[in-house]
């Protein structure tokens, strides 16, 4: 992919106004149903979506089946077995940080200085500094990655971001209930300890 390929914020273009056939509903009937579909489309930039929607008045997380069918119900992936990829653990520890270069490597995995400078800007799952949670509930990266196996066989990987943990607005509840989801249905899962342990061994600042 080239440079620049996957910069994920950048604005849609402004589709065309629809345009309905005659087949005997209303102008006003299918353009909403015009839009709906558009609203229902996998986004045409890479993004993360939602999938798990954490309510925070009463504490309870609802599941966004629509979401989750448009991307694995894709037809290039909905035969293939997906290996889900997810980070969990604590808030503010760098967990969609970590995904963003999980990203940089899947869409640069040919090159040898995937990993980029010092200068290149970090996109992909939103992060940024301080004290307060960034992700809510359960996302995942739109674009699903075909990698070929060993044995000639393919698989779907998909990346996963969890709300991260003991946070001052989550119950223990929520702290399990996320972390049991996404435990459940990862293939593999990356819990963020890392930087407390770095600093504990070499009295340094950790990677990030």
């Amino acid at each position: 992919m080239a440079e620049g390929d996957a910069a994920w914020y950048g604005q849609r273009e402004e589709e065309p106004r629809f345009q309905p056939d005659l087949t005997g509903e209303s102008y006003e009937d299918a353009e909403e149903n015009a839009t709906l579909d558009a609203d229902e489309a996998i986004p045409e930039k890479p993004c993360p979506v939602q999938i798990v929607l954490a309510h925070e008045d009463d504490h309870n997380f609802e599941l966004d089946e629509s979401a989750l069918e448009r991307i694995l119900l894709q037809e290039h992936i909905r035969d293939l077995n997906i290996v889900v990829v997810s980070v969990a653990g604590a808030f503010r520890k760098g967990k969609s940080f970590l995904l963003d270069f999980m990203l940089r490597y899947m869409y640069n995995k040919e090159s040898s200085s995937w990993i980029g400078g010092n200068s290149d800007p970090l996109t992909g799952f939103t992060w940024r500094g301080g004290c307060e949670r960034e992700t809510t509930g359960i996302q995942i990266w739109s674009e699903v990655f075909i990698i070929p196996k060993p044995d000639g066989t393919k698989v779907a990987v998909l990346l996963m971001d969890t709300q991260g943990a003991f946070d001052s607005q989550s119950t223990i509840k929520d702290c399990a209930t996320v972390f049991a989801l996404s435990t459940m249905t990862s293939s593999v899962q990356l819990f963020t300890e890392y930087g407390r342990l770095a600093m504990e061994e070499i009295y340094q600042k950790p990677f990030q």
